[in-house]
Protein backbone atom coordinates (compact mmCIF):
# COMPACT_ATOMS: atom_id res chain seq x y z
CA UNK A 1 0.00 0.00 0.00
CA UNK A 2 2.98 2.31 -0.52
CA UNK A 3 1.08 4.20 -3.22
CA UNK A 4 -1.50 5.49 -0.71
CA UNK A 5 -1.55 9.19 0.05
CA UNK A 6 -0.85 10.48 3.57
CA UNK A 7 -4.02 10.46 5.64
CA UNK A 8 -5.66 7.72 3.58
CA UNK A 9 -8.56 5.85 5.14
CA UNK A 10 -7.72 2.16 5.57
CA UNK A 11 -11.27 0.99 6.15
CA UNK A 12 -14.12 0.98 8.65
CA UNK A 13 -13.33 0.25 12.30
CA UNK A 14 -16.90 0.41 13.60
CA UNK A 15 -20.36 1.84 13.10
CA UNK A 16 -23.54 2.54 15.07
CA UNK A 17 -27.01 1.96 13.60
CA UNK A 18 -30.47 2.90 14.92
CA UNK A 19 -32.54 0.15 16.56
CA UNK A 20 -35.87 -0.08 18.34
CA UNK A 21 -34.90 -3.00 20.60
CA UNK A 22 -31.23 -3.25 21.64
CA UNK A 23 -31.48 -6.78 23.06
CA UNK A 24 -33.11 -8.05 19.86
CA UNK A 25 -30.44 -6.31 17.76
CA UNK A 26 -27.60 -7.81 19.83
CA UNK A 27 -29.10 -11.29 19.61
CA UNK A 28 -29.43 -10.92 15.83
CA UNK A 29 -25.73 -10.07 15.48
CA UNK A 30 -24.77 -12.99 17.74
CA UNK A 31 -26.73 -15.52 15.70
CA UNK A 32 -26.18 -14.19 12.19
CA UNK A 33 -22.65 -12.77 12.37
CA UNK A 34 -21.18 -14.70 15.29
CA UNK A 35 -20.75 -11.52 17.31
CA UNK A 36 -19.85 -11.43 21.01
CA UNK A 37 -21.33 -8.54 23.05
CA UNK A 38 -18.57 -6.44 24.54
CA UNK A 39 -17.99 -5.21 28.07
CA UNK A 40 -18.27 -1.44 28.43
CA UNK A 41 -14.82 0.14 28.44
CA UNK A 42 -13.02 -3.14 27.68
CA UNK A 43 -10.88 -4.02 24.71
CA UNK A 44 -12.16 -7.57 24.32
CA UNK A 45 -15.54 -9.24 24.77
CA UNK A 46 -16.05 -10.66 28.25
CA UNK A 47 -19.75 -10.62 29.09
CA UNK A 48 -22.83 -8.76 27.88
CA UNK A 49 -23.28 -5.34 29.46
CA UNK A 50 -25.49 -2.46 28.43
CA UNK A 51 -23.38 0.53 27.46
CA UNK A 52 -24.12 4.16 28.29
CA UNK A 53 -26.91 6.18 26.78
CA UNK A 54 -28.84 3.29 25.30
CA UNK A 55 -26.00 1.97 23.13
CA UNK A 56 -24.85 -1.66 23.05
CA UNK A 57 -21.61 -2.60 21.31
CA UNK A 58 -20.77 -6.07 20.09
CA UNK A 59 -17.62 -7.56 18.56
CA UNK A 60 -17.81 -9.02 15.06
CA UNK A 61 -14.37 -10.59 15.10
CA UNK A 62 -11.84 -7.76 15.02
CA UNK A 63 -14.49 -5.07 14.57
CA UNK A 64 -17.00 -3.68 17.04
CA UNK A 65 -20.36 -2.28 16.03
CA UNK A 66 -23.15 -0.62 17.94
CA UNK A 67 -26.90 -0.55 18.13
CA UNK A 68 -28.39 2.68 19.48
CA UNK A 69 -31.89 2.93 20.86
CA UNK A 70 -33.43 5.52 18.57
CA UNK A 71 -35.40 8.25 20.37
CA UNK A 72 -37.83 8.62 17.51
CA UNK A 73 -39.55 6.38 14.99
CA UNK A 74 -37.07 4.92 12.52
CA UNK A 75 -37.27 6.20 8.95
CA UNK A 76 -38.77 3.63 6.62
CA UNK A 77 -36.29 1.52 4.71
CA UNK A 78 -36.31 1.62 0.92
CA UNK A 79 -36.28 -2.17 0.98
CA UNK A 80 -33.89 -5.08 0.93
CA UNK A 81 -30.77 -4.28 -1.07
CA UNK A 82 -32.00 -0.77 -1.85
CA UNK A 83 -32.03 0.91 1.55
CA UNK A 84 -29.00 2.84 2.75
CA UNK A 85 -26.63 2.88 4.46
CA UNK A 86 -25.54 -0.71 3.84
CA UNK A 87 -22.61 -2.29 5.68
CA UNK A 88 -20.82 -5.29 4.21
CA UNK A 89 -18.66 -8.03 5.72
CA UNK A 90 -15.97 -10.14 4.10
CA UNK A 91 -16.76 -13.85 3.71
CA UNK A 92 -15.21 -16.59 1.59
CA UNK A 93 -16.98 -17.63 -1.61
CA UNK A 94 -16.86 -21.31 -0.62
CA UNK A 95 -18.79 -20.50 2.59
CA UNK A 96 -21.72 -18.69 0.97
CA UNK A 97 -24.05 -21.70 1.02
CA UNK A 98 -23.38 -22.06 4.74
CA UNK A 99 -24.20 -18.39 5.30
CA UNK A 100 -27.43 -18.72 3.31
CA UNK A 101 -28.49 -21.71 5.40
CA UNK A 102 -27.86 -19.74 8.59
CA UNK A 103 -29.91 -16.81 7.33
CA UNK A 104 -32.74 -19.21 6.58
CA UNK A 105 -32.38 -20.86 9.97
CA UNK A 106 -32.95 -17.54 11.73
CA UNK A 107 -35.64 -16.45 9.26
CA UNK A 108 -33.64 -13.48 8.00
CA UNK A 109 -34.99 -11.84 4.86
CA UNK A 110 -32.22 -11.99 2.24
CA UNK A 111 -31.35 -12.11 -1.44
CA UNK A 112 -29.79 -15.09 -3.13
CA UNK A 113 -26.06 -14.95 -3.82
CA UNK A 114 -25.35 -12.91 -6.95
CA UNK A 115 -22.28 -11.77 -8.87
CA UNK A 116 -21.69 -8.05 -9.14
CA UNK A 117 -19.00 -5.49 -9.85
CA UNK A 118 -21.22 -2.43 -9.46
CA UNK A 119 -18.94 -0.85 -6.85
CA UNK A 120 -15.68 -1.26 -8.72
CA UNK A 121 -14.76 -4.72 -7.49
CA UNK A 122 -15.86 -8.13 -8.71
CA UNK A 123 -17.34 -10.63 -6.28
CA UNK A 124 -20.45 -12.33 -4.96
CA UNK A 125 -22.90 -10.70 -2.57
CA UNK A 126 -25.77 -11.73 -0.31
CA UNK A 127 -27.84 -8.83 0.99
CA UNK A 128 -30.03 -8.99 4.08
CA UNK A 129 -31.38 -6.75 6.81
CA UNK A 130 -31.64 -6.70 10.59
CA UNK A 131 -35.02 -6.60 12.40
CA UNK A 132 -35.11 -2.79 12.12
CA UNK A 133 -34.41 -2.66 8.38
CA UNK A 134 -30.72 -1.73 8.66
CA UNK A 135 -29.05 -3.08 5.52
CA UNK A 136 -26.21 -5.62 5.63
CA UNK A 137 -24.27 -7.72 3.15
CA UNK A 138 -21.97 -10.72 2.99
CA UNK A 139 -19.28 -9.93 0.43
CA UNK A 140 -17.02 -12.55 -1.17
CA UNK A 141 -14.61 -10.67 -3.45
CA UNK A 142 -12.77 -12.44 -6.24
CA UNK A 143 -9.55 -11.13 -4.67
CA UNK A 144 -9.75 -11.25 -0.88
CA UNK A 145 -7.52 -8.62 0.78
CA UNK A 146 -4.77 -9.98 3.02
CA UNK A 147 -6.57 -8.85 6.17
CA UNK A 148 -10.13 -9.60 5.06
CA UNK A 149 -10.69 -12.64 7.27
CA UNK A 150 -8.45 -11.65 10.18
CA UNK A 151 -9.97 -12.76 13.49
CA UNK A 152 -13.03 -14.16 11.73
CA UNK A 153 -16.00 -15.09 13.90
CA UNK A 154 -17.05 -18.63 14.76
CA UNK A 155 -19.47 -18.55 11.80
CA UNK A 156 -16.74 -17.47 9.33
CA UNK A 157 -17.53 -13.76 9.06
CA UNK A 158 -14.53 -11.49 8.56
CA UNK A 159 -13.86 -7.78 8.88
CA UNK A 160 -16.12 -4.93 7.77
CA UNK A 161 -15.58 -4.78 4.01
CA UNK A 162 -17.08 -1.34 3.47
CA UNK A 163 -20.30 0.60 3.32
CA UNK A 164 -22.65 2.34 0.91
CA UNK A 165 -24.20 5.71 1.78
CA UNK A 166 -26.57 8.23 0.23
CA UNK A 167 -25.41 11.22 -1.79
CA UNK A 168 -27.43 13.96 -3.44
CA UNK A 169 -24.43 15.14 -5.48
CA UNK A 170 -21.77 12.57 -6.34
CA UNK A 171 -19.30 15.20 -7.56
CA UNK A 172 -19.38 17.04 -4.22
CA UNK A 173 -19.10 13.73 -2.38
CA UNK A 174 -16.09 12.62 -4.46
CA UNK A 175 -14.32 15.94 -3.89
CA UNK A 176 -14.91 15.79 -0.13
CA UNK A 177 -13.69 12.23 0.46
CA UNK A 178 -10.77 12.54 -1.92
CA UNK A 179 -9.61 15.69 -0.14
CA UNK A 180 -10.09 14.69 3.49
CA UNK A 181 -10.04 10.88 3.51
CA UNK A 182 -7.35 10.16 0.92
CA UNK A 183 -9.50 7.75 -1.10
CA UNK A 184 -9.77 7.98 -4.86
CA UNK A 185 -12.74 7.18 -7.14
CA UNK A 186 -12.72 3.94 -9.08
CA UNK A 187 -13.51 4.53 -12.71
CA UNK A 188 -14.49 1.60 -14.91
CA UNK A 189 -17.39 0.51 -17.08
CA UNK A 190 -18.87 -1.66 -14.32
CA UNK A 191 -19.62 1.25 -11.97
CA UNK A 192 -23.08 2.70 -12.77
CA UNK A 193 -23.44 6.43 -13.35
CA UNK A 194 -25.49 6.77 -10.16
CA UNK A 195 -22.74 5.19 -8.01
CA UNK A 196 -19.46 6.53 -6.64
CA UNK A 197 -16.96 3.88 -5.52
CA UNK A 198 -13.79 4.71 -3.57
CA UNK A 199 -11.02 2.28 -2.65
CA UNK A 200 -9.87 1.95 0.96
CA UNK A 201 -6.11 1.68 1.50
CA UNK A 202 -6.55 -1.57 3.44
CA UNK A 203 -8.95 -3.24 1.01
CA UNK A 204 -12.69 -2.90 0.60
CA UNK A 205 -14.80 -0.05 -0.70
CA UNK A 206 -16.54 3.12 0.40
CA UNK A 207 -19.44 3.77 -1.95
CA UNK A 208 -22.25 6.27 -2.47
CA UNK A 209 -25.46 6.04 -4.44
CA UNK A 210 -27.22 9.05 -5.95
CA UNK A 211 -30.55 9.86 -4.30
CA UNK A 212 -32.94 12.76 -4.71
CA UNK A 213 -33.91 12.84 -1.03
CA UNK A 214 -32.15 11.54 2.09
CA UNK A 215 -33.82 8.82 4.09
CA UNK A 216 -32.34 9.90 7.42
CA UNK A 217 -30.64 6.82 8.88
CA UNK A 218 -27.10 8.14 8.54
CA UNK A 219 -26.59 10.01 11.79
CA UNK A 220 -26.63 13.58 10.59
CA UNK A 221 -29.42 14.53 12.95
CA UNK A 222 -29.67 11.60 15.38
CA UNK A 223 -26.92 11.02 17.96
CA UNK A 224 -24.98 8.66 18.20
CA UNK A 225 -25.33 7.19 14.69
CA UNK A 226 -22.00 7.30 12.86
CA UNK A 227 -19.24 5.39 11.07
CA UNK A 228 -15.60 5.36 12.24
CA UNK A 229 -12.78 5.00 9.72
CA UNK A 230 -9.19 4.03 10.45
CA UNK A 231 -6.10 6.06 9.59
CA UNK A 232 -2.45 5.57 10.50
CA UNK A 233 -2.07 7.01 13.99
CA UNK A 234 0.82 9.34 13.21
CA UNK A 235 -1.25 10.89 10.41
CA UNK A 236 -4.53 11.34 12.30
CA UNK A 237 -3.88 14.75 13.79
CA UNK A 238 -2.65 16.07 10.42
CA UNK A 239 -6.00 15.02 8.94
CA UNK A 240 -7.88 16.79 11.72
CA UNK A 241 -5.71 19.89 11.31
CA UNK A 242 -6.67 20.05 7.65
CA UNK A 243 -10.36 19.63 8.46
CA UNK A 244 -10.26 22.23 11.23
CA UNK A 245 -8.58 24.68 8.87
CA UNK A 246 -11.18 24.24 6.13
CA UNK A 247 -14.48 23.20 7.72
CA UNK A 248 -16.75 25.11 10.11
CA UNK A 249 -17.37 23.88 13.65
CA UNK A 250 -20.95 22.82 14.31
CA UNK A 251 -22.12 24.34 17.58
CA UNK A 252 -24.59 21.50 18.17
CA UNK A 253 -24.13 19.66 21.50
CA UNK A 254 -25.69 16.18 21.13
CA UNK A 255 -25.61 15.60 24.90
CA UNK A 256 -28.04 18.49 25.36
CA UNK A 257 -30.04 18.01 22.17
CA UNK A 258 -30.00 14.41 20.97
CA UNK A 259 -32.01 14.95 17.80
CA UNK A 260 -32.05 17.81 15.32
CA UNK A 261 -34.77 18.07 12.66
CA UNK A 262 -33.57 16.30 9.53
CA UNK A 263 -34.52 19.24 7.32
CA UNK A 264 -32.24 21.47 9.42
CA UNK A 265 -29.10 19.34 9.10
CA UNK A 266 -29.69 18.67 5.41
CA UNK A 267 -29.18 22.35 4.69
CA UNK A 268 -25.77 22.47 6.40
CA UNK A 269 -22.38 22.19 4.65
CA UNK A 270 -19.67 19.65 5.57
CA UNK A 271 -18.52 20.40 9.11
CA UNK A 272 -16.78 19.12 12.23
CA UNK A 273 -18.27 18.91 15.70
CA UNK A 274 -18.39 17.27 19.09
CA UNK A 275 -18.52 13.46 19.21
CA UNK A 276 -21.24 13.52 21.84
CA UNK A 277 -19.71 11.13 24.38
CA UNK A 278 -17.01 11.45 27.07
CA UNK A 279 -14.53 10.51 24.33
CA UNK A 280 -15.27 13.78 22.58
CA UNK A 281 -14.76 16.11 25.53
CA UNK A 282 -10.91 16.22 25.45
CA UNK A 283 -11.10 17.41 21.85
CA UNK A 284 -13.41 20.28 22.67
CA UNK A 285 -11.40 21.16 25.82
CA UNK A 286 -7.97 20.90 24.23
CA UNK A 287 -8.65 22.34 20.79
CA UNK A 288 -12.01 24.02 20.90
CA UNK A 289 -12.89 21.73 17.98
CA UNK A 290 -14.74 18.43 17.64
CA UNK A 291 -13.46 15.11 16.34
CA UNK A 292 -16.58 14.09 14.40
CA UNK A 293 -17.21 15.25 10.85
CA UNK A 294 -20.20 15.32 8.50
CA UNK A 295 -20.23 15.27 4.72
CA UNK A 296 -22.61 17.09 2.36
CA UNK A 297 -25.38 14.58 3.08
CA UNK A 298 -25.31 14.38 6.90
CA UNK A 299 -23.32 11.12 6.92
CA UNK A 300 -21.45 11.24 10.24
CA UNK A 301 -17.88 9.97 10.75
CA UNK A 302 -14.84 10.16 12.99
CA UNK A 303 -11.30 8.81 12.83
CA UNK A 304 -9.75 5.91 14.76
CA UNK A 305 -5.93 5.78 14.87
CA UNK A 306 -4.15 2.55 14.07
CA UNK A 307 -0.69 1.04 13.75
CA UNK A 308 0.48 -1.44 11.09
CA UNK A 309 0.34 -5.12 12.01
CA UNK A 310 3.55 -7.17 11.80
CA UNK A 311 5.31 -4.44 9.86
CA UNK A 312 2.75 -4.39 7.06
CA UNK A 313 0.97 -1.30 5.81
CA UNK A 314 -2.20 -3.01 4.64
CA UNK A 315 -3.55 -3.91 8.09
CA UNK A 316 -3.95 -1.54 11.00
CA UNK A 317 -4.70 -2.39 14.62
CA UNK A 318 -6.74 0.30 16.38
CA UNK A 319 -5.22 2.25 19.24
CA UNK A 320 -6.58 4.73 21.73
CA UNK A 321 -6.65 8.25 20.32
CA UNK A 322 -5.64 9.62 23.73
CA UNK A 323 -1.89 9.21 23.26
CA UNK A 324 -2.04 11.09 19.94
CA UNK A 325 -4.12 13.79 21.55
CA UNK A 326 -1.67 14.19 24.44
CA UNK A 327 1.37 14.28 22.14
CA UNK A 328 -0.32 16.83 19.89
CA UNK A 329 -1.27 19.05 22.83
CA UNK A 330 2.24 18.83 24.29
CA UNK A 331 3.78 19.83 20.97
CA UNK A 332 1.27 22.66 20.60
CA UNK A 333 2.03 24.02 24.07
CA UNK A 334 5.80 23.90 23.52
CA UNK A 335 5.62 26.16 20.47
Amino acid sequence: MNDQRPGASYGIDHYVVPVSDIDRWSEFYTHVLGAVPRTTGGNRPVRPQRARAGVQFTFVGACHVGGASCPEALPASRGLGAGLPRYRYFVRAQDLDEHLRRLDEYQVFHTEAFRTSEEGEEGTAVRFEDPDGNQLEFWAPVRMPANGMDQETTVKVGRIAGAVFESRDLTKTADFFTEYCGVDPISNADVPKDTLALKFAGGGRLAFQKVNALIGRTGGHIHPLHTAMMVQGDEMMKVYDRMWADLPEWDHDPVVRTCVPAEETQQLPPRVGIHGSPVGQPWRTGFGRGDSFWDWDTNAFHWVPGVPVAGTEATLTPESSRKYLDAYLAAKQSR
